[in-house]
């Protein structure tokens, strides 16, 4: 079984869309050129199973789809307020698809007291949940893509942003920024002790744009910091050579931001593990989409 999770970086349809705080146009040419690259690559590496994060139209994978000549079923998440959000292509048919809200309760610090915080938090863009089998065994799938960690300004009540124009904003805007993708990292790890609630033997694959690198408490958070509980998850990004370990760059800094996690029943199923990165160069700085993305696909094969 071969999987693939890459972040498409805003796939829109041709028209002016808002992401990333600014309206930005695609023509039909260029939106063309997107679904030309995808299906093209889709096609030849024949994953049984894709993750996608920035989709932002269904018509766009079903042209896609089409064009790669794969016959994939899909699920779409529930997506943001701008209509961009994650989904999954597989290629059997048979299994059962669910959204889940990416947020959870923030932790009290004494018993009794009331979490406020959480409340006040909402779906940025939901998970994707795949229930199906894998060798005649269960298998949960779970698609995400955790909030960036830029800072989050403060809204007024109708959601308008306010400007951080001090430190001690900015540093407010950093905090909840964090609160943000801790309740992200929650509740992926809530979903995911479900699946070993709902079977101790689960075979679990977690995918994505985690927005964060090995060694940082929101990745060990999803992946179970206790390391001796059967359902702590194998970090695969582990197993690529250091040179090679990134998925994206912002200027001349390599991070590896985009992970596949599998559970530990899968470990000696491992063959591979790559990240397509030969093209990520450089941050996209200009105004301009490319028409691949700059994230670098991550492949996973299991035998």
């Amino acid at each position: 079984m071969k999987i693939l999770t890459q972040n498409l970086e805003f796939l829109f349809d041709a028209g002016t869309h808002t992401h990333s705080g600014k309206e930005w146009t695609y023509t039909n040419e260029f939106v063309q050129a997107r679904i030309d690259h995808f299906a093209e690559f889709f096609k030849n590496e024949n994953a049984d199973v894709i993750f996608l994060q920035e989709l932002a139209s269904e018509n766009v994978l079903k042209k896609i789809i089409a064009q790669s000549s794969i016959d994939y079923s899909y699920f779409i998440a529930t997506p943001d307020q701008n209509g961009v959000g994650n989904a999954t292509l597989l290629k059997t048919k048979e299994a059962l698809f669910e959204s889940v809200p990416s947020v959870a309760s923030i932790p009290v610090f004494i018993t009794g007291d009331t979490d406020t915080i959480g409340p006040r938090l909402w779906a940025r863009r939901d998970f994707v949940c795949v229930k199906t089998t894998y060798q005649d065994k269960p298998l949960y799938l779970l698609g995400i893509h955790l909030k960036s960690n830029f800072a989050m300004p403060e809204q007024s009540p109708d959601g308008v942003s306010i400007p951080m124009e001090t430190q001690i904003s900015f540093a407010d805007g950093m905090i909840r920024s964090e609160l943000f993708r801790a309740s992200q990292a929650k509740k992926a790890r809530e979903t995911i002790d479900g699946f070993f609630k709902e079977n101790a033997d689960a075979q679990v694959i977690v995918a994505g744009d985690f927005n964060t690198q090995l060694s940082n408490p929101i990745f060990r958070m999803i992946q179970g910091g206790i390391k001796k509980f059967s359902d702590s998850l194998i970090a695969t990004s582990k197993l690529i050579p250091e040179s090679k370990r990134y998925s994206i760059m912002i200027g001349e800094e390599r991070y590896m931001a985009d992970h596949i996690l599998v559970s530990k029943n899968l470990q000696d199923k491992i063959v591979s593990i790559d990240v397509q990165n030969e093209s990520i160069s450089k941050e996209n700085t200009t105004d301009e989409t490319p028409v691949e993305s700059d994230h670098a696909a991550v492949i996973l094969e299991l035998n």
